[in-house]
């Protein structure tokens, strides 16, 4: 019922959720200040060293047993670096004569392996590469690259960071691997990444025919040894060629940002926790303390003191989902549904005083039911025996939108947006763009948004959906028209306006997922809720 999920990975491995595939959008500067990198570089994988006045090039030795073995050939490596005041922006190609690649939806085995990239970071330049200095890989899917935001392990075996940055794609082509990584150069909150500046060091380590499971596979390294054991030497490391920047025109968080968001996240229980974000003092606040439930889809009321939400023992106990509410400082918890059959996705009425959800009561195609808060019985069953309706949500006006089968029945993965009166009646689609679906509309009397995945197939069952792009989209309610409004090729979903209704709020998947704060135009302003990229849905009122 729930989106992607997501798995923590071994050392050269990666995390099989939450990944995008394709190429990122640009932005346009103000003024004559210059654009920024994030919005200057588009991060697909595609390279074009033209841009840079120095490219360096180096004859990499690969060598067996993670690099520490017998040297089992060359491959010529090729890169450029630049930075702006936030970012790293890192190119780089180099040539394999065989392409090795495995299939995210299939467990690891002894066979797998896979080709990929680790830049590595002695932060502080002082030799040494110690516990949580930072490092970025790519490893190759048969679907397309998988991103991680990684560090220098103390112990276990989950290097991926605690809080996500950066994003970074590569592809190949012609027998030539390119890779780009756009890299920021502020730590992290958890001191799980270091400043990156002209006293950094850095290392390219390049992964050939990686078998994580048999321990085996093909490393070759820039400069010093090729593995990334805690204290090695890193003294010979070259130094970043960091220089000191003009003045950018770098996007940035509005001050007078107000209303409450809502949000689930699982960095502090696997399972999912409520909370709650005011974005005008930026203090997060945790609504729920281990449910004993696996919670999704929260809504915030309109007076924003109850959140609603569905949740099941599990995230696969399908028949024990059920509809719940709880005030928004964790008081009185309510079970609204009790049946044996998935109950999801609610939405609150304007007034407060009703929900419209998703009950899957017609086998796997659901049913938009209305509910009375108050006595919680179901007012009507809006959806007519075969149709397949899902993710609704209440107009101001009382018009509810909701994705829906009903015009594409022929096509039932390519499900619409569409409108209708809060009774069922005078039901209006407002998309109808061949060859893609759309999902979880949000909408004001005027326009509704949403995200759109630009493939014909069922997402929930294409393991190729978590690399492949979903764009943010807006419709006007009236039929006229859409426009697309963010196709960065990354996965964008779960758009949210503000209470304003000048910016939107949505989540964005890159290998972990954080909210993103957008203007109306498209334009990525920043990541909204700071030290916290394991969110997997969300809702502002």
């Amino acid at each position: 019922m729930s989106k992607r999920k997501h798995a923590a990975a071994l050392l050269f491995m990666m995390p099989l959720a939450f990944l995008g595939s394709c190429s990122s959008g640009g932005g346009s500067s103000v003024g004559a200040l210059p654009v920024p990198l994030a919005e200057r570089y588009m991060i697909d994988g595609v390279v074009d060293f033209s841009a840079f006045p120095t490219v360096q090039q180096q004859v990499i030795d690969m060598k067996s047993a993670f690099g520490t073995g017998a040297s089992v050939g060359t491959m010529t490596l090729r890169w450029a670096m630049v930075n702006d005041e936030r970012n790293l922006y890192i190119a780089m190609e180099w040539d394999d004569a065989t392409a090795d690649s495995f299939d995210p939806s299939v467990p690891f085995g002894p066979l797998t392996h896979f080709d990929g990239v680790v830049v590595m970071f002695d932060n502080n330049g002082n030799g040494i590469f110690e516990v949580n200095e930072d490092a970025r890989r790519l490893v190759m899917t048969d679907f397309g690259s998988g991103y991680s935001d990684i560090h220098n392990v103390n112990s276990g075996n989950d290097d991926n960071d605690a809080v996500g940055d950066g994003i970074g794609k590569m592809i190949r082509s012609g027998g030539v691997y390119h890779a780009e990584f756009l890299i920021p150069l502020a730590p992290d909150a958890t001191g799980q990444d270091g400043v990156l500046n002209a006293s950094t060091r850095f290392n390219i380590n390049i992964l050939d025919k990686i078998r994580p499971v048999a321990l085996d596979g093909n490393v070759g390294s820039l400069s010093g040894p090729a593995n990334m054991s805690i204290g090695m030497n890193s003294s010979g490391w070259p130094l970043l060629p960091y220089a000191i920047p003009v003045t950018h025109d770098q996007p940035q968080i509005p001050a007078n940002l107000g209303g409450l968001i809502a949000f689930i996240s699982d960095h502090e229980n696997p399972a999912g926790e409520i909370y709650t974000f005011d974005p005008a003092t930026k203090i997060v606040t945790r609504v729920t303390y281990t449910t004993g439930l696996y919670v999704d889809g929260v809504s915030l009321s309109h007076d924003r003191t109850r959140v609603a939400y569905y949740a099941a023992p599990t995230n696969t106990d399908f028949a024990n989902y059920e509809i719940y509410t709880v005030n928004v400082d964790g008081t009185n918890p309510i079970r609204l549904t009790n049946n044996a059959i998935l109950d999801g996705h609610p939405a609150w009425s304007p007034d407060d005083s009703k929900i419209v959800y998703a009950s899957f009561r017609d086998g796997w195609q659901a049913s938009l039911v209305t509910m009375n808060l108050a006595t919680g019985a179901e007012i009507a069953d809006l959806t007519p025996v075969g149709v397949n309706d899902n993710d609704p949500d209440w107009l101001p006006d009382g018009r509810i939108v909701f994705k829906t089968d009903r015009f594409n029945s022929s096509l039932p993965d390519q499900v619409r947006i569409a409108v209708m009166n809060n009774d069922g009646s005078n039901v209006r689609p407002l998309t109808n763009t061949a060859g893609t679906s759309d999902h979880d509309p949000t909408a004001t009397n005027t326009v509704t948004v949403f995200e759109r995945f630009t493939k014909d197939t069922n997402y929930s069952t294409d393991p190729s959906s978590i690399y492949t792009p979903w764009n943010i989209v807006e419709a006007r309610i009236d039929g006229s028209g859409e426009r697309t409004l963010l196709a960065d090729g990354w996965v964008n979903w779960l758009p949210v306006h503000d209470p304003s209704g000048q910016y939107l709020v949505h989540l964005k998947s890159v290998g972990y997922t954080d909210a993103r704060l957008m203007s109306r135009e498209g334009r990525d302003l920043g990541r909204l809720i700071p030290g916290i990229t394991k969110i997997r849905y969300i809702d502002w009122k």
